[in-house]
């Protein structure tokens, strides 16, 4: 694919620090944008990993302290994120404990 058709589909913005750091060099921002993919990637892979094994780690360790149900009983009116500091994060909890139970899980 030739530079400037890269740089439509992509952006002219996006490109830019690519071209920047290839100094000029078309072919090679066109290599380094996809190095940048390939790495991003393998970082989401990664955290992707991380997250899982960061969830899990939260529920057993709040399990026996809450009880099985303590994330769907933690926005209840006097749940960890009833505050209204956790608003937000509540409200998404919520949204997610509805669609479980709409589809019988």
């Amino acid at each position: 694919m030739e530079y400037l058709e890269f740089e439509r589909i992509l952006s002219t913005k996006r490109m830019q620090r690519y071209k920047e750091a290839a100094n000029g060099d078309t072919r090679k921002a066109m290599a380094l944008y996809r190095y940048n993919l390939r790495l991003s990637q393998e970082m989401f892979t990664i955290v992707s990993c991380f997250e899982v094994a960061l969830r899990n780690a939260i529920d057993s360790l709040l399990v026996p302290t809450l009880g099985e149900n303590w994330l769907k009983d933690s926005v209840q009116a006097n749940g960890i994120f009833s505050n209204g500091r956790m608003n937000e994060t509540r409200k998404i909890i919520e949204k997610a404990c509805n669609r479980l139970d709409r589809q019988g899980i």
